[in-house]
């Protein structure tokens, strides 16, 4: 029972492990400018003591924020592998995932843990997206998305989503059925 706890908190590391480290980040510089705020004598509603509120309800925001991203990766994550386990590795599974740096990395951990790593690091790889590449398209394409009830849904508020294979069971399963596909 513990094993399987902590498989899913693995799990759950590896995929949000970039927005982890955001949070991690966002939230030691904001408690960083909380302090100084405190030391400081800034005159109450002067513009410096609002630059300072902004500042720190900034990174703390960021710090969540980057945390719910990670919760809905993590859902993508258990649907993509549920998906190749059931179905088999398809081009088709993994192109919802494409835009996003944070669905690539949920999608390779995905493909990793179930025996396409390389299928998936060579479909991504044929679209021209390097390791590197950590801003959405979709900022590019169309920089009013942000305010969409879209990107706010998919991106911060993904329900929840219950694995249908148990995959301590079916390791077993999903090996032979992937020397099935191959053949």
């Amino acid at each position: 029972m513990i094993k399987l706890y902590l498989d899913k908190l693995i799990s759950y590391y590896k995929v949000g492990a970039l927005l982890h480290w955001i949070s991690l980040i966002a939230f030691l510089i904001g408690w960083f400018l909380y302090g100084k705020f405190n030391e400081s004598t800034v005159v109450v509603f002067s513009p410096s003591y609002y630059l300072w509120i902004f500042g720190i309800s900034f990174f703390f925001s960021n710090m969540i924020l980057s945390e719910m991203d990670a919760w809905s990766r993590y859902q993508n994550y258990k649907q993509l592998k549920d998906q190749i386990v059931l179905f088999g590795f398809q081009h088709r599974l993994l192109k919802p995932m494409l835009h996003s740096r944070c669905q690539r990395d949920a999608a390779q951990i995905a493909c990793n843990e179930v025996g396409f790593g390389n299928n998936c690091k060579t479909y991504f790889s044929s679209f021209g997206y390097k390791w590197y590449q950590i801003i959405p398209d979709f900022v590019f394409q169309y920089p009013l998305f942000f305010f969409s009830s879209y990107f706010w849904r998919t991106t911060f508020f993904t329900p929840y989503y219950a694995s249908k294979v148990n995959f301590l069971e079916s390791k077993e399963v999903s090996i032979s059925s992937q020397k099935n596909q191959l053949i």
